[in-house]
């Protein structure tokens, strides 16, 4: 473990072109001992091979402990590694592109001994644990895929459609991994059949993550209750150094009510920083043919650390309020261009806060609790094309890499109870991955700000930008580099309205709020680099990280680089295997070299999750830009 810990932090004291001298991208095919395939639309599971003599024999010895030897360790078909040539997602839909649909099929398989790549069920009898669990698992019925589908037969292929299609499958919380085929007919060059393949997500699941000392949360996750892919998650949490020790979280979520495209969503939620009730109705702009959506949102706010429909982030506050939030929006296809596919939107929104319970307020104070209507309308313009490559995010599993540009002018105005404001603001999100280099870049700009008497106030001015290097070669192991860098700048905001550090700024310094006096300008930069291991144990693929990440805030007018620099240096095991409940859990350890107040020089955390770094291209309701 040591030397792959130091061939990790190598290439990042080093700097990529110094580690790298003399090797340049590899996207060949290569032979390694220990045989592992990355394939492009299929579960890894059907692609590895490993095998544990010691392990094995031992297993052998009694007859239900080779029998669960065999459930836990499925015999996997030989294979290469393979790098997945980056490709246009769209590339294996272009020629049919113009046929019209005769038929669409569905086959949806279990969660356990199988694959979309290979529909066949690859258990045998003895496998007796794949098959209990298959048997307790509720099984997604072929019509509710079939209902979440946006082609239907008698439409023509149009292959970004099918990109979109596959992406809104696997995006579903009771769907694993998803496979669109196009099926020729014989003697009908005009028609194609398309065969959907997926795979379930197993229904129960969990999820976690502590810092190993003061907090913690656990919870379990039904995906699919009923077979209709509802989704219940409740969860428990601790903070150990608060007044409010423990609080719990519960939400419920279905999706595509009555085949109208409308998702449900309830949460309920009573920790120390929030406790609200929340329920929303909402139709998403699904893919770029979906001509409206909308939504209608009300939550009961008892308390929180944030205003949810103000840029601001307080302290706690004894108030409670009630907010009715509604917009609606409307999307026009341009014709593509230079292979990108276009659309326009045209977005509104109306939302009502009501305090109950408030502070005393006056024109001159306390005016983030002044009753309010607010009105906002966004035209957003966007040009996306995806590219499939892998071995970025994950350990492997094929990603959709999106390539485009999204940029959003928003206006307003708010109404209040002493005093009007207009709003005006703009977003602009720009990336692009480079299918010859294998690197991906992206940036966003983002301005806005209200005006009372034409005079600018509670505006934002923010800046962000990614790099993510080619997958690089050292020794018989894959890395990639990573680096981001973020500003943000309080425009004319109110005494006391601060922004504080991020967890994406320096991991595990979020809470530092507590210790480090908020600022109205933040600068933050990150480097980390990421160590994708061959070798597979126990069905675990993994990965080391390593990161730098340095921050820094001032109030007013301090000179920003004159702040002082409060660092993060850490890394990370992560680990997944497709084979159990839990397929994902990252093990990170932080040392900061500067604290302040009672916190700790070191943090460790360990959790379930595992999220993509890439914008999510995705128009919703408008809103003014978050400070935060």
């Amino acid at each position: 473990m040591i030397k792959y810990l130091v061939a990790c932090c190598f290439p990042l004291l080093l700097g990529e072109q110094q580690a790298l001298a003399g090797s340049p991208p590899s996207r060949q095919v290569d032979s390694l001992s220990t045989s592992i395939v990355f394939m492009p639309d299929s579960l890894i599971i059907d692609s590895l091979r490993y095998e544990f003599t010691r392990l094995k024999e031992i297993a052998y010895r009694r007859k239900w402990s080779k029998q669960l030897y065999r459930a836990l360790f499925p015999r996997l078909p030989r294979g290469k590694i393979e790098v997945i040539e980056a490709e246009n997602s769209e590339a294996r839909y272009k020629s049919y592109s113009g046929r019209t649909i005769r038929d669409v099929r569905v086959k949806v398989l279990p969660p356990f001994g199988t694959s979309v790549r290979d529909t066949s069920d690859v258990r045998d009898s003895t496998r007796w644990f794949e098959t209990m669990g298959n048997s307790v698992h509720q099984r997604t019925s072929e019509r509710l895929v079939k209902r979440h589908l946006t082609v239907k037969p008698g439409d023509r292929i149009v292959p970004f459609e099918l990109v979109q299609n596959e992406l809104l499958l696997k995006q579903l919380s009771n769907i694993d991994d998803a496979l669109i085929r196009v099926i020729e007919i014989q003697g009908d060059s005009s028609a194609v059949d398309l065969q959907v393949t997926c795979r379930d997500e197993f229904s129960w699941t969990g999820s976690g993550s502590t810092n190993f000392m003061y907090n913690a949360e656990i919870g379990i996750e039904n995906r699919n209750l009923w077979g209709q892919g509802h989704s219940a998650h409740y969860d428990v949490v601790y903070r150990g150094h608060q007044e409010q020790k423990w609080g719990h979280r519960a939400r419920y979520t279905i999706r595509d009510i009555f085949s109208s495209r409308v998702d449900f969503h309830g949460e309920y939620r009573d920790t120390r920083d929030n406790h609200f009730l929340s329920v929303e109705l909402e139709k998403e702009f699904l893919t770029a043919t979906t001509r409206r959506a909308g939504g209608m949102t009300f939550k009961r706010i008892y308390s929180s650390t944030l205003l949810v429909d103000k840029d601001v982030t307080r302290p706690v506050q004894l108030f409670n309020y009630k907010l009715v939030d509604l917009w609606a929006g409307y999307s026009h296809q341009w014709p593509q261009r230079y292979t990108f596919n276009q659309n326009v939107f045209i977005t509104a929104r109306y939302s009502a806060t009501r305090f109950i319970d408030r502070p005393p307020v006056s024109p001159d104070s306390n005016h983030f609790y002044h009753d309010r209507d607010t009105y906002i309308a966004a035209l957003s313009y966007m040009k996306l094309k995806y590219f499939k490559a892998n071995l970025i995010y994950d350990f492997g599993r094929a990603e959709e890499i999106p390539s485009g540009l999204h940029g959003t002018f928003i206006t307003g105005y708010e109404k209040q109870e002493f005093d009007d404001f207009f709003y005006l603001g703009s977003e602009w999100v720009y990336s692009w991955y480079n299918i010859h280099a294998d690197r991906f870049y992206a940036l966003s700009i983002a301005l806005g700000t209200f005006f009372n008497s034409y005079k600018m106030e509670s505006g934002v001015f923010k800046m962000d930008g990614k790099y993510i290097s080619p997958l690089y070669r050292l020794g018989k192991n894959r890395f990639r580099l990573y680096a981001r860098v973020d500003y943000t700048r309080g425009i004319h905001r109110n005494p006391g309205d601060s922004i504080y550090f991020r967890e994406k700024d320096i991991p595990g310094f979020n809470n530092s709020k507590r210790d480090i006096p908020g600022g109205n300008h933040r600068l933050s930069a990150s480097l980390s680099t990421t160590l994708f291991l061959p070798r597979v144990k126990w069905g675990f693929r993994s990965s080391l990280s390593a990161h730098a990440d340095v921050g820094m805030l001032a109030a007013g007018n301090d000179p920003l680089l004159k702040s002082p620099p409060y660092w993060g240096l850490g890394a990370s095991l992560n680990l997944r295997n497709d084979n159990i409940v839990f397929k994902n859990l990252s093990l990170r350890i932080v040392y900061y070299p500067r604290v302040a107040g009672a916190m700790k020089s070191i943090h460790a955390s360990a959790h379930t999750s595992r999220e993509s770094g890439f914008h999510a291209y995705q128009v919703r309701a408008p809103e003014p830009l978050r400070y935060e």
